[in-house]
């Protein structure tokens, strides 16, 4: 099951990989980026000494990355959320944990880290509020890439050259 689209300037892709694929096949998506780190296993990304000492910073939920030189360094588990930009930019803060996302506020200044939602994909029409309520905060954000690493791995991208190199490399593996 592969499943794409647009969106204003982004395309995105929906599928049955993680991240460690998309990593492994298609690195430069990564490479020269700086990373917001909004889900990490499925609650914020604690940084341990190594982390800080090369760069890592937390902020109200947030980890950030210094920019981005190797992807076997990076952190992940699974149900990961990255927001990836060319320059350092700050999210604000992380939505605390049980907030009703459907009465927060979304967009820069709180954040809700939609991977955490079971099977979300931007094609299910059972998700179509939640698919809303993703493209409204993700307007506000305006990153150059997302990657969310749930049960499926959802990859929205304003990088038209690395977006056709991922969907031809990781075209080429199976889906689970």
């Amino acid at each position: 099951m592969v499943n794409t689209g647009s969106h204003g300037g982004y395309q995105w892709r929906v599928a049955h990989h993680h991240l460690a694929d998309l990593l492994g096949l298609c690195p430069e998506i990564v490479l020269g980026k700086y990373i917001a780190v909004t889900s990490c296993d499925s609650g914020p990304l604690i940084l341990n000494t190594q982390e800080l000492a090369t760069g890592w910073e937390s902020r109200k939920g947030i980890a950030y990355s210094p920019r981005v030189l190797d992807v076997d360094t990076l952190p992940r588990e699974q149900f990961d959320e990255w927001y990836l930009f060319q320059d350092p930019f700050d999210l604000g803060e992380l939505a605390q944990q049980g907030t009703n996302v459907f009465e927060g506020r979304l967009g820069v200044g709180e954040i809700y880290p939609f991977v955490n939602f079971g099977g979300f994909a931007f094609h299910c029409p059972e998700d179509e509020d939640l698919v809303s309520l993703f493209w409204q905060q993700f307007d506000c954000i305006r990153p150059e890439t997302y990657i969310g690493d749930g049960e499926y791995l959802t990859v929205v991208s304003a990088d038209k050259i690395h977006f056709a190199k991922l969907l031809q490399r990781l075209g080429q593996v199976s889906d689970i």
